[in-house]
Formats: C-alpha cells, sequence, structure tokens
C-alpha cells in the first residue's frame, strides 16, 4: 500500500494592486483639491482621466448619495493590499468630509485593479456585492477574460461607457507593464 502525503497549503499574498479613486464632483476647484489632499495622503498620481461621463447612481443609493454634473479617475503610484481598502474607504470619507461645504455633491469612490478584475468599494449592500469589514463592500465591476476587461452585468452604468473601458484598459496595462518590469 502507497502512503498519500498530502498536499501542504501555501498561502501566499497575492501581489500589490493599483490604487484608483472615482471622483464624482460639480465644481473644477473640489477636484483639484481631492487631488491635492489624495496625493497628501496616499502617493502621488500616476494617472488622471479626461473629464468622463457623469457618474449615474443606482436606485438603492439615490435615497443615500447624490452624483455631480462631473467625473474623474485618479489613479495613484502607491499599491495597496485589497484587505486595505476599508481603511482607505475611511480616509476617502475624511476628505469627502472637509471639501462638502465647497461642494456639497463631492463624492470619492476607492477601487484597486489587479490582474484578474477590478474592484469598487462601497457602503451599501447588494447581492452581488462581498462584505469586507467596518461597513465597508467590495463589487467587482470588471473581469480580464480573454485579453480584454469584460463589464459585469451589475456594474454601475458607468462602468459600460468607452471611455471608461478604454480608461480602465489602459489602466491594465500599465499594472501588467510595472508587474512584468519588477520579474
Amino acid at each position: 500500500m502507497s502512503k498519500l502525503v498530502p498536499i501542504e497549503d501555501k498561502l501566499t499574498k497575492p501581489e500589490g494592486a493599483t490604487f484608483f479613486l472615482l471622483v464624482s464632483y460639480e465644481l473644477d476647484e473640489s477636484y483639484f483639491r481631492v487631488k491635492e489632499l489624495s496625493e497628501e495622503m496616499f502617493s502621488k498620481s500616476l494617472y488622471e482621466s479626461v473629464p468622463m461621463p457623469k457618474w449615474m447612481l443606482k436606485p438603492e443609493e439615490k435615497t443615500v448619495f447624490m452624483a455631480g454634473s462631473n467625473t474623474r479617475i485618479l489613479s495613484f503610484q502607491q499599491r495597496i493590499n485589497r484587505e486595505e481598502l476599508p481603511g482607505i474607504y475611511k480616509e476617502c470619507l475624511s476628505i469627502t468630509k472637509k471639501l462638502r461645504k465647497l461642494d456639497p455633491l463631492i463624492r470619492l469612490i476607492p477601487g484597486y485593479l489587479t490582474r484578474q478584475n477590478i474592484v469598487l468599494a462601497s457602503a451599501i449592500s447588494d447581492f452581488h456585492k462581498i462584505y469586507l469589514f467596518h461597513g465597508v463592500y467590495a463589487e467587482i465591476i470588471y473581469k480580464y477574460i480573454g485579453s480584454r476587461l469584460v463589464v459585469l452585468e451589475t456594474s454601475p452604468a458607468f462602468f459600460h461607457t468607452k471611455e471608461s473601458i478604454y480608461f480602465f484598459t489602459n489602466l491594465r496595462e500599465s499594472h501588467e507593464y510595472h508587474l512584468n518590469k519588477k520579474i
């Protein structure tokens, strides 16, 4: 009788994810203030989108949030671990609170990009979101399948726009480039 030796499970931490902020705002001045504060709090920004289509709220969000007329995305040099997302969400709330008097419609939504997907933080529960901790949920927006980003049907309408797909496709290429450069 042969002796079967079980394979040992090895727990490994995944590589750092590319951190980004989706910024919904009304006044340009508040956007530039967000950029300044977030660079102080997190790291220097790596990429900044051109003005994007307006962030559209999901029906369940309309009772809690309002959206500004403008939307931009900032990505940062800092790589994050996935478990950092709730803490980052709280830091984004503190930036929002500072700027609320300047722009009552300001909203910061943090997320991260990995080789496999793009994830957005949320404070609202839904059937397709995963609870992390401290009142923060994670929502997968895009999956990377067959050499392209695929939008999940549960993703907010903003992520179905060609501008959003273009930005995140380029951000993913940058993410891959930097990962491959390390190897």
